[in-house]
């Protein structure tokens, strides 16, 4: 398990000790989810999952993005999290994302709102029923269910995030304590095996997504090329977007694969995660 005062003594050790401070305070609890493949059945309602069938209120409309049927990701029973996570104590929250038209729709990648995350507070857990996914998906495009196990553990920024881009390091900045950065946590960032997880920081495949994140809510709708005033003012606002959870391609439990061997990853504004809106949120794919 990590510990954030071993990882800032690494940073002192391998000469980047005036980043330490910085980067100290975006060490952030987060929890993998370890995937076991079971029946449905055996799943209690309104317990924690990956794929299967939701439950649901019975009034809640299912999501769908233009004419399609979203798939369901995940529910995740709060009460079930560790504790240490920047989550609410108690409730449900419920992943659903458009996969249905993720090869055949030319807007699919440009429009955020092919996802959706409903959060259910606990006054409304009895009301939950479970809900069978519309005729329109195939089996292709139902994930299969999975109880999960959560571990507990602590993460630290991507080498190639918003976080270490304002510290000054990355490809555009100061290339030889990015690479040091870089080497010291890339044995972490190789674990062998699907990584699931919720909240804390992304592992990524394709590099940052918190400007990405920023560019299409935010203010900002791009970074005017050579301004430099520009993208430090984007990149700034950008340290506010955060990992709220990630699936991987765990093909042989969920039957699904993300692109070629990648990820999904849902990201929420922090002023938004504080005040229980997910109405802003955005899942990004990223693949090898």
């Amino acid at each position: 398990m990590m510990n954030k005062d071993k990882v800032i003594q690494q940073l002192e050790q391998v000469g980047l000790k005036e980043y330490s401070n910085a980067i100290a305070n975006w060490i952030f609890p987060t929890a993998q989810l370890f995937l076991n493949r079971i029946s449905d059945y055996d799943i209690t309602l309104g317990r924690s999952k990956v794929g299967g069938t939701p439950d649901l209120p019975e009034d809640l409309e299912w999501p769908r993005w233009k004419e399609y049927d979203m798939t369901f990701i995940s529910q995740i029973n709060l009460a079930d999290c560790p504790q240490q996570l920047s989550l609410p104590r108690q409730g449900l929250l419920s992943f659903f994302y458009a996969v249905k038209p993720m090869y055949v729709d030319m807007d699919f990648y440009n429009d955020p709102s092919t996802c959706r995350v409903f959060y259910f507070s606990p006054e409304r857990l009895n009301k939950l029923k479970r809900r069978n996914a519309p005729s329109s998906l195939t089996e292709s495009e139902k994930m299969k269910p999975n109880e999960v196990i959560f571990e507990a553990n602590l993460s630290v920024p991507a080498s190639e995030s918003a976080y270490l881009e304002s510290l000054g390091l990355g490809w555009n900045g100061n290339i030889a304590d990015f690479e040091k950065y870089w080497r010291l946590f890339l044995p972490s960032w190789n674990t062998k095996g699907c990584i699931n997880r919720l909240i804390g920081h992304p592992d990524p495949i394709q590099g940052d997504m918190q400007v990405r994140c920023e560019l299409i809510y935010g203010p900002s709708k791009w970074i005017e090329d050579n301004n430099p005033e520009s993208r430090v003012k984007v990149i700034q606002s950008a340290l506010k977007w955060r990992l709220l959870l990630q699936i991987d391609s765990e093909e042989e439990k969920t039957g699904m694969m993300w692109g070629d061997v990648g990820r999904i990853y849902y990201w929420i504004h922090e002023d938004d995660l504080a005040n229980l809106r997910f109405e802003r949120v955005i899942c990004i794919m990223q693949c090898t």
